[in-house]
């Protein structure tokens, strides 16, 4: 932290400021600057992480982190954790909020496919600073940029960013308040920095094994990039090499970050131990002390102008190229298209940074002990000028802060009124359609932006198994009657088991259970089709244990019937059109052999690109409007006969129920049938349309009940 003198002041202690002060290291700005360039650069061009981020999270470490403590060292330093935090909230809300501002209208209003409830989240998310948590929630994985993609998903990084400068500030904080109280803690902080530093690094390793996309948004994951740069601000200058060799150091160093994007896939593996090679090249480039010809080249005029427009071109260049992508129904970016969204990018971060950071930072040195910062500040507003602009420039932006705050509340209030009220029949007849009833002139619902959100009761209530929850635990048995559907007091049990194609049933169940006097009780895992044996190598290991649990619980209820899907086409290799896996009549077999009555679905279609991946009915509905090109060719997806009625029509008590007149009329499956829509997304039914399906199931399963 630093010696320095001390004297008293108003019976406090106090410090002056050390004699030797370290000179400010111009290189790291356009290091910073640099990295972020690649940054955009690899995210427009290439695809791929390069390991900017990385980097700018270690310097940010160096800056703010280093810039705390030594403050904190100070005898004289204020003990109000206002002032830095204010500071802070003036250094990076102001261009955030005109990014966010820019990019809502734009997404918002021209981009109907972005009208999405996460993706409303995911605005008062990055407000707050919660994005990478929001992400990690959502389970969305690191993306290439398309049209269909977050326009947000890089402010993951600056969430990890904000909540460290929080915990930096409560740490100085900390010291300081300690030394008032007479308690010195500078000699522990460092110590507990490489605590920090060893642990939070060996997390991101094991993490990395585990679960890869939370390890890459994870602030614990990422701690220790940032505290290493406090270490190395608070003694790298302690270290000391010859001059050549620091001149090498900046060479090497310069190397390893430029290289990085083309050696590794970034997102696949930072932050775990391959993030070492970019971090290890700032550190070099740290350690090389700003001497040399390479330091001084990064020190440049024009590499610190980078390095000052860093954090706004950050902020503007992902939105602009998701954007622009969407508008232009583009998947992949062009050499012309990549070198517009790289310019106007650079402009509007210029433009941002002169006219809405600069204006708005706080110039003035940081407040010492016993200082009337603010009440120097509001005698500055009685008259004209650059205060009165200032506060002028704040106000404005506080209205897009609330007016971006209430966007996730309307479309919460929207997404509630959508999801509690039933449709009316008569106008909105579903899948009644298919068996006689009269469709009016009516506009599609529910609103396709919305319709993606609403799920059925059992994940409301948290009665299906989630992706990293222990599948030795069946929900049912922790949640008990919320997890019972359709008539409680039923003396019959109908069991629904297998994955969320499985659980999509429940909603016509509960209607029909509660109409026949049948109880409903769901053994259902995401992504997790029932079976007795994996004899397919698409499924996880947990899986095969859930399913142990759910063939125990089977033998042991012995259910009225048992209900489950018995196709799907091979997406994990490509594949589009429905098939029985070879781990399905296992389950069938071991169904048979306990004398359980079966009912097995024919599943419902994928909406899927030529290479497999999955493409978003409802929001290419928003997108075109057409109801037969944003639906699926009934023979592009379903054989010409159910693939499981051969499997299933020689075995006691089990019927095949062919479900695809359900979706399909005249060889095509619309994306809407009935005024309602059929998909909540690429593959799963809307909940409004699975409802209007009870009376088409109850005459298939009327026969076991």
């Amino acid at each position: 932290m630093g010696a320095s003198d001390t004297r008293t002041r108003d019976g406090v202690e106090t410090a002056r400021q050390p004699v030797n002060r370290l000179p400010y290291r111009y290189d790291l700005d356009g290091l910073r600057g640099l990295a972020i360039a690649f940054v955009v650069l690899f995210h427009v061009f290439v695809g791929r992480v390069s390991g900017g981020v990385d980097v700018f999270l270690l310097l940010s470490g160096y800056f703010f982190l280093g810039s705390q403590l030594r403050y904190a060292g100070r005898g004289d330093a204020s003990p109000n954790p206002w002032w830095p935090i204010w500071r802070t909230v003036r250094r990076l809300y102001p261009a955030l909020l005109v990014v966010l501002g820019a990019t809502a209208v734009a997404a918002l209003w021209w981009v109907p496919q972005m009208r999405r409830v996460e993706i409303i989240d995911q605005f008062t998310a990055s407000l707050l600073y919660l994005q990478n948590w929001e992400l990690a929630s959502q389970q969305a994985d690191y993306n290439v940029a398309s049209g269909t993609v977050s326009p947000l998903q890089h402010l993951w990084s600056m969430a990890v960013q904000g909540q460290f400068y929080l915990l930096a500030i409560a740490l100085a904080m900390g010291v300081i308040w300690a030394r008032r109280a007479g308690l010195d803690l500078t000699r522990w902080v460092s110590p507990l920095l490489v605590v920090v530093t060893v642990v939070s690094f060996s997390y991101a390793w094991w993490m990395h094994l585990v679960d890869q996309p939370l390890n890459y948004y994870s602030t614990w994951t990422r701690m220790w990039q940032l505290t290493l740069g406090g270490l190395l601000a608070l003694h790298g200058h302690r270290l000391a090499f010859h001059p050549r060799l620091r001149e090498m150091f900046t060479w090497v160093g310069l190397a390893m970050v430029l290289s990085t994007g083309l050696l590794v896939d970034g997102a696949a593996l930072f932050p775990g131990p391959a993030a070492l090679f970019p971090v290890g090249g700032a550190v070099l480039v740290l350690l090389g002390g700003g001497q040399g010809p390479v330091a001084g080249w990064l020190a440049n005029r024009v590499m610190r102008w980078l390095g000052d427009i860093a954090y706004p071109l950050y902020l503007w260049h992902w939105p602009l190229l998701i954007v622009s992508l969407a508008l232009w129904e583009r998947e992949t970016v062009s050499l012309a298209h990549g070198v517009v969204v790289v310019a106007a990018s650079i402009l509007l971060a210029d433009l941002t940074h002169r006219r809405v950071e600069m204006p708005l930072r706080q110039h003035a040195r940081r407040p010492m002990a016993g200082e009337r910062r603010a009440r120097d500040a509001r005698s500055q507003l009685r008259t004209p000028g650059a205060a009165r602009a200032r506060a002028v420039g704040g106000g404005a932006l506080c209205l897009i802060l609330v007016a971006l705050l209430t966007v996730q509340g309307v479309w919460q209030v929207r997404l509630h009124n959508a999801g509690g009220v039933l449709l009316d029949a008569a106008r909105y007849p579903g899948a009644r359609a298919l068996i006689g009833a009269q469709v009016p002139d009516a506009t599609p619902k529910p609103d396709p932006e919305l319709v993606g959100s609403m799920v059925s009761k059992i994940w409301i209530e948290g009665c299906i198994s989630l992706f990293g929850e222990d599948p030795q635990v069946l929900p049912v048995d922790e949640r008990g009657a919320d997890c019972v559907f359709g008539d409680p007091d039923g003396t019959r049990d109908v069991y629904l088991v297998g994955g969320s194609h499985a659980e999509q049933w429940v909603t016509p169940l509960n209607v029909l259970g509660r109409e026949h006097d049948f109880r409903v009780i769901p053994l259902v895992r995401q992504s997790c089709p029932t079976f007795a044996e994996e004899r397919d190598d698409l499924f996880e290991p947990d899986c095969v244990e859930f399913n142990q649990q759910v063939l125990t619980r089977l033998s042991e209820a012995d259910p009225d019937l048992v209900i489950s899907t018995t196709t799907r086409p091979y997406i994990e290799q490509g594949g589009r059109m429905e098939e029985v896996p070879d781990s399905y009549p296992t389950f069938w077999d071991f169904l048979a052999d306990h004398d359980i009555p079966f009912a097995g679905l024919r599943d419902n279609p994928w909406k899927t690109f030529e290479d497999g991946s999955e493409l978003s009915v409802p929001l290419c509905f928003l997108d075109i409007g057409d109801i037969h090109e944003c639906g699926v060719v009934e023979d592009e997806f379903y054989r010409s006969t159910d693939p499981a009625a051969a499997h299933l029509e020689g075995m006691p008590n089990a019927k095949a129920v062919d479900t695809s007149a359900w979706f399909c009329v005249d060889g095509h499956c619309p994306a809407v049938i009935g005024n309602v829509h059929v998909y909540r997304d690429s593959n799963h039914l809307s909940v409004p349309y699975s409802y209007s399906l009870a009376p088409l199931l109850w005459e298939e399963i009327a026969e076991f009940l």
